[in-house]
């Protein structure tokens, strides 16, 4: 079933990463050639990309950083790198307007959109990770109150829906990725729920507690079922 393979992305692990002299030796960056970064646009996920140098002495410093935020996006948002010295990337570079190195671009859904170009200073894995984090294309619809859930579930009962109960006032790294992935077949939504008496009245706990919870509605249903992780 989709919405579950769906749901159960967050715990997916990535294929092998191949690393380049620059980064750290259990770096989570995989390096791309045409081919790879040809096969990483075809996909609708949320990716980065830094397009460097070796000899390139920014670049030698971001390296640790850029690791850094790649280990704490992983899986949800994978960070690439190019490396434009080799003769086989140089065409890639040029007609992704690299002028200077490093440059960093996000693909909010692969080739489906126009790239986000990196332009602050900061080259720090806090910086990366909370831009990245904003940048990617969710959709996921914020409810109000209990009495919301229901009705944004009626409105679209075309499609499976997925609402998150979660404690926090953010909307989690996860739920964004996975709003931004499946937005073309599930429709996504979140409602803060603090102390937990939301579940209550909605019927999915008898008592209050703060841990998240994932309610789907099938396709055609305006009942949910509780997700449980399988």
């Amino acid at each position: 079933m989709l919405l579950h393979q769906a749901l159960a992305l967050g715990l997916a692990a990535w294929p092998a990463i191949v690393s380049a002299a620059i980064f750290p030796s259990d770096t989570k960056v995989k390096m791309l050639d045409s081919n790879g970064f040809k096969k990483a646009m075809k996909s609708n996920m949320t990716s980065v990309v830094a397009f460097v140098a070796p000899w390139c002495g920014h670049c030698q410093r971001m390296a640790p950083e850029y690791s850094k935020a790649a280990e704490a996006l992983q899986p949800m948002v994978p960070l690439y790198a190019v490396d434009c010295d080799q003769d086989s990337n140089k065409r890639l570079c040029s007609e992704q307007g690299v002028q200077g190195f490093p440059t960093v671009k996000l693909f909010p859904r692969g080739s489906q959109s126009k790239p986000v170009s990196y332009d602050s200073g900061q080259r720090t894995a806090e910086s990366f990770f909370y831009w990245a984090s904003r940048n990617i294309p969710h959709g996921v619809k914020r409810l109000d109150k209990v009495a919301d859930v229901t009705a944004w579930a009626n409105e679209h009962v075309a499609k499976p829906c997925a609402v998150l109960l979660n404690s926090g006032k953010e909307i989690p790294l996860m739920w964004k990725t996975l709003g931004n992935k499946y937005k073309d077949h599930i429709t996504f939504s979140i409602l803060q729920d603090k102390s937990g008496k939301s579940a209550v009245k909605l019927g999915v706990e008898e008592k209050p507690d703060r841990t998240s919870k994932v309610l789907v509605y099938p396709a055609g249903s305006s009942d949910f079922v509780r997700f449980d992780g399988k």
